[in-house]
């Protein structure tokens, strides 16, 4: 019994060869001093700030420092934070456009009062975003130290806001780069 199960895996092994028939391959010798082949690895593009995701339905140029950060709302299009700062700054998009209203509410997340239209409007920015009009705030209680920087962009029939929330001294050192990345926005389908 024992010379059976011996013979058995030698069996098998003969049996899945394919017979006695041999195959040889010829593989060429390596070249002495010849260095091996090294894959090349390919040059470092330079840093770019990328543009927001297209999901989010528009492209802009990033301030340095600035980044994508995930929305803690589902009314957000986008989030960003910036670096160093407790600024908080997204999109939202709605069918509004009351100046008033908007204004009027910022204000008190500041805890500052409301104004009247022709008061806000004294106020209010406004430039153009790729053909597109913004209206711009910049509203602070310096009392608090508590501002936000606001954008309201009208894409009728809808209407973007940006909104920047942040301490005053935050806010003031980053206006430039906020009203600049807005200046840089492309909306999808919306380009004249």
């Amino acid at each position: 019994m024992k010379k059976t199960l011996l013979l058995l895996p030698a069996a098998v092994l003969l049996a899945s060869c394919g017979g006695d028939q041999v195959e040889t391959y010829r593989v060429p010798k390596e070249q002495p001093g010849t260095p091996p082949v090294q894959m090349q690895q390919p040059a470092a593009a330079p840093a770019v700030h990328a543009a927001p995701a297209s999901s989010a339905g528009f492209t802009a140029d990033l301030p340095e420092g600035w980044k994508e950060v995930p929305s803690s709302s589902a009314m957000r299009k986008v989030s960003y934070g910036i670096e160093g700062t407790g600024i908080d700054a997204y999109f939202i998009s709605l069918s509004m456009g009351d100046v008033a209203s908007n204004v009027n509410r910022w204000r008190g997340q500041v805890g500052l009062p409301g104004a009247a239209l022709a008061d806000i409007e004294k106020e209010m920015k406004v430039f153009s975003i790729n053909s597109h009009e913004c209206k711009y705030f910049e509203i602070y209680n310096e009392a608090d130290g508590k501002g936000i920087i606001a954008g309201i962009i009208d894409l009728s029939p809808s209407y973007w806001y940006f909104t920047g929330k942040g301490t005053v001294e935050e806010l003031k050192a980053h206006s430039g780069d906020m009203q600049a990345f807005l200046k840089s926005m492309k909306f999808e389908g919306h380009n004249h």
